[in-house]
């Protein structure tokens, strides 16, 4: 028997020229290494005589015999004899065998290895050829090429040419396919050679890339990795060619037709399958923007429905979804937040197909920066309507899990934003999701616990939260007994923060206030002129209170996904011979007792800020407990394009960070050194002035500004230079920022507003409307930190007052019938009818003005007996009048129903 097993098919029904050709193919096979040109054609001139010889037996047999002892010759002497006349012997039994395949989607055991051993053959004989004038040329005769397209097309038709009974078949087909994809990157290359000879396949091609079964013929697989690996190679060698060919047609998006719209359709839905990688996007974030694009096109949005039907409505559908997809890799979120896509994503809140509008609810809560939501005239309507989402679900399909998954992640995406997170609780979401616990299985309720420990950083969430006995007693029993070491360490953040937090801070507070005052002097025993002994005492100097030890330098905070970037910052500052607490194995924190105990022992907390820490309950949780500790807090950006803010960016204020995205690593960690050394040249501040937000009153005893420290005179002696009164406030330069402080007696706000302008008062005037009592506990601090005095609570009010007089907006007009000018919307052509019926848009104080307003004109109207013109023209201007109040709204609701009551 041979050595490659062709004797498989010997028996009794062989014939002569089987037998013979079999006889010299292990001849061939004994002497493959050294076998010359001639002796191989030779060889073949006796297979290709044989075989013509006995034309009307089959040679399948004869074939597979022949084919694998040909594939153990060496390349270069195969190539030689490439254009023998025996090769032309295998094009009909090669297209019998592909047309067999189609037509019945198997094979018998004879075809389906000559199938696997004619195209083996033919891919090594072309991948060894040089020259385009390739052999056996009928491979690229238009009559074969278009045997094969004309099957293409119905390739994912059927799901029996996927199964696992037609996989080598598969297999064979590829090769073979692959064999004129290599062909046509070489004619690319060429200048001279015609392009257009496998033209042919490109109508099949995009009929089958078109067609339905596309995208649903990789669900086929069962293997998952094999379909994975499939996926990414293919979006891998395609996605910058996807880009070039968006670039080149959403121009012309108002001339796609319908194969056209299915073409793009299902290019997104591969880039969506779930099987995709993301990371393949990093590298060529021009296709995310493309597809930002068309979600920002007129005549794509304005053409949603309500279902499917639309070819709109599915482009846009899939494109949403994509991004949605996307974003869990920062980077491309990163990318995302910098279009400012938010303006667009809330229009497409207001769409009729449901899923496409909870998705771009769930996208907004993952792309939408404070900024953004501080800019939207009614934010709270984001978090109200996933909480109604959240409610019905419960209550109609409380086994849904996948929904209510999706749904209770978006709602934690979006009390990230603290104003979001206010909203939630004003509208007595707190209770409701606590009893959400009580109702949903397990596998949901870690993303419940964690919506809880977010929202249990305000303190009126808190409040609510320790009220509640049962829920106290709930997580404390997870907290200690659970399985689920996830779920467990939620509670156990829980715990932390609604009870033994504050008690911690009490008691640090405690201890460093007994300590202030038996250290706050020393006893010294000095003889005296008179000599006599007499007991002096020393007031203690601010640098020996800086002296304290500490265990470890210092403490590093970050999330597990930044951990790369981390552990080389880690490496680079234990060869500095500091000493670092850090946790390296536990992607969801360490015990909080632990984290505590670390922060205290620690003088500096770094901070390693990016999108994924924001976002992180049990970073936030020791973010803040360095803060309320008065550690020496070292920011840094380990995220490239992560711009701090919400609670982050109001925690590190007006500190300096090190940012690792835009410098070199080296450099980052040279300013990093310099940073620890300037601040170790600063007293450490107080234990015992904390943030105050934790319900528990501060032992910190009242000291006046006199007995701490005084301002200079650069500050308080000052002369009026500019005429800041003539400009507006956001044109102030920082003189005339400081003039107005002077002018205005708030000369303790002027050293904390060191190079500030009137864009930037604005921002801080911002920051203290939406968190007044954490506002002033900061600037309180860093006014400490910087001229050792406090800011009184008098001239912080009056700070208040006075920007609430001067940035408050002109009075609208207090009559009806508003000048078309002065508003950008047109009159409506509605009738009186659904104009007054026009409801449910606002809420419940603005629509009882606007319904005032609607009586009032309408009555004046009747009374003067108006025609059915009249009223029509009061209805047009009560129309752009609610549309006005709606603009006005959030500025001056008092003057604006003052003025049009009346």
């Amino acid at each position: 028997m041979s050595s490659y097993g062709r004797d498989t098919f010997m028996g009794e029904g062989t014939s002569a020229c089987t037998m013979l050709i079999n006889y010299h193919c292990n001849i061939i096979v004994q002497k493959v290494k050294t076998i010359s040109k001639l002796e191989l054609i030779s060889f073949l001139d006796t297979c290709q005589r044989e075989i013509k010889l006995s034309s009307n037996e089959p040679h399948l047999t004869s074939f597979n015999y022949i084919l694998p002892a040909l594939v153990l010759i060496r390349p270069s002497t195969l190539v030689a004899v490439a254009r023998h006349k025996f090769f032309s012997l295998l094009r009909t039994p090669l297209m019998n065998a592909i047309d067999q395949w189609f037509q019945n989607c198997k094979l018998d055991e004879k075809q389906r290895l000559f199938f696997r051993n004619v195209t083996k053959f033919l891919k090594i004989l072309f991948k060894n050829t040089e020259t385009l004038d390739c052999n056996p040329s009928w491979l690229f005769a238009s009559s074969f090429i278009s045997m094969i397209a004309t099957q293409i097309a119905d390739l994912v038709k059927s799901k029996n040419y996927f199964s696992d009974k037609s996989k080598r078949e598969l297999k064979s087909f590829t090769r073979l396919f692959s064999i004129y994809i290599d062909y046509q990157e070489r004619i690319n290359k060429e200048t001279s050679f015609t392009k257009d000879i496998l033209f042919q396949f490109v109508g099949p091609i995009v009929r089958c890339l078109c067609s339905n079964d596309y995208i649903d013929s990789f669900e086929m697989k069962k293997s998952s990795s094999r379909i994975e690996q499939m996926i990414n190679s293919l979006l891998t060698a395609m996605v910058s060619q996807y880009g070039t060919l968006l670039n080149k047609t959403i121009p012309f998006i108002f001339q796609w037709n319908q194969p056209m719209f299915d073409a793009i359709n299902h290019l997104l839905k591969l880039a969506n399958h779930k099987s995709t990688n993301v990371k393949v996007f990093i590298d060529h974030l021009p296709f995310v923007n493309h597809i930002l694009t068309l979600i920002d096109t007129s005549i794509l949005y304005n053409n949603i429905v309500e279902s499917l039907s639309s070819q709109e409505t599915m482009l846009i559908n899939t494109a949403i979804s994509f991004l949605v997809k996307v974003t869990s890799e920062p980077t491309i979120l990163t990318y995302i937040k910098q279009q400012k896509t938010t303006s667009i994503l809330l229009r497409l809140t207001s769409t009729q197909y449901e899923p496409l509008r909870f998705n771009t609810y769930m996208l907004l809560a993952h792309t939408a920066t404070e900024e953004d939501i501080k800019a939207m005239p009614k934010p709270g309507i984001l978090v109200t309507v996933v909480y109604r989402s959240l409610n019905t679900l419960i209550r109609e399909k409380p086994d849904d899990q996948n929904q209510m998954r999706q749904t209770l992640e978006t709602l934690k995406n979006l009390v990230q934003h603290d104003q979001l997170k206010k909203s939630l609780v004003k509208i007595n979401g707190v209770p409701t999701l606590v009893e959400c616990t009580k109702k949903c299985i397990e596998v949901v309720l870690t993303s419940l616990f964690e919506i809880l420990w977010t929202l249990s950083f305000l303190p009126d969430a808190a409040n609510v939260l320790r009220a509640n006995t049962e829920f106290i007693d709930k997580i404390q029993m997870i907290s200690q007994s659970s399985s689920n070491e996830e779920m467990k360490k939620l509670c156990q953040g829980l715990v932390w923060k609604l009870i033994q937090e504050p008690e911690f801070l009490e008691k640090i507070a405690k201890k460093q206030q007994d300590k202030e005052d038996d250290d706050a002097s020393e006893t010294k025993v000095v003889i005296g002129d008179d000599g006599i002994e007499h007991v002096v005492r020393k007031k203690k100097s601010a640098q020996d209170d800086a002296d304290r030890i500490f265990q470890y330098d210092m403490m590093i905070s970050y999330c597990h996904a930044n951990k790369d970037i981390v552990y080389k910052i880690h490496e680079y500052l234990l060869a500095q011979g500091f000493k670092i607490w850090i946790d390296l194995n536990n992607m969801f924190g360490p015990a909080m007792n632990a984290m505590a105990e670390a922060v205290e022992n620690s003088e500096f907390v770094i901070m390693c800020m990016s999108d994924p820490y924001k976002q992180s309950t049990y970073c936030q949780a020791e973010a803040e407990y360095a803060f309320n500790c008065k550690r020496r807090l070292l920011p840094l950006i380990v995220q490239t394009g992560y711009r701090p803010d919400g609670w982050l960016g109001f925690m590190i204020g007006s500190r300096i960070y090190v940012n690792f995205g835009v410098c070199d690593f080296v450099t980052a960690c040279e300013k990093l050194l310099n940073e620890i050394s300037l601040q170790r040249k600063r007293p450490l501040p107080s234990a015992t002035d904390k943030l105050g937000s934790h319900g528990k009153p501060s032992n910190k005893r009242s000291e006046s500004p006199a007995t701490s420290g005084t301002l200079s005179d650069e500050y308080t002696k000052r002369t009026i230079s500019s005429n800041f009164k003539a400009k507006t406030l956001k044109h102030w330069t920082e003189s005339d920022l400081f003039d107005f402080l002077f002018d205005q007696r708030l000369n303790e706000l002027m050293p904390l507003c060191e190079k500030m302008d009137g864009q930037a008062i604005i921002q801080l005037y911002k920051m203290c409307l939406s968190q007044k009592n954490e506002t002033y506990n900061l600037l309180n601090a860093e006014l400490k930190s910087g001229q050792q005095i406090k800011l009184p609570i008098s001239v912080f009010t009056r700070f208040l007052s006075i920007m609430e007089r001067i940035t408050e907006p002109p009075t609208p007009p207090i009559f009806i019938p508003i000048i078309e000018e002065e508003l950008p919307y047109k009159p409506s052509n509605k009738s009186p009818i659904s104009l007054y019926e026009m409801a449910g848009t606002y809420d419940n104080e603005q629509q009882r003005m606007i319904d005032r307003i609607k009586c009032i004109a309408f009555r004046g109207a009747r009374d003067v007996g108006a025609t059915f013109i009249n009223r029509q023209w009061i209805s047009d201007k009560i129309h752009r009048t609610t549309r006005f109040i709606t603009d006005w709204w959030n500025k001056s609701y008092d003057q604006c129903f003052a003025d049009y009551s009346n």
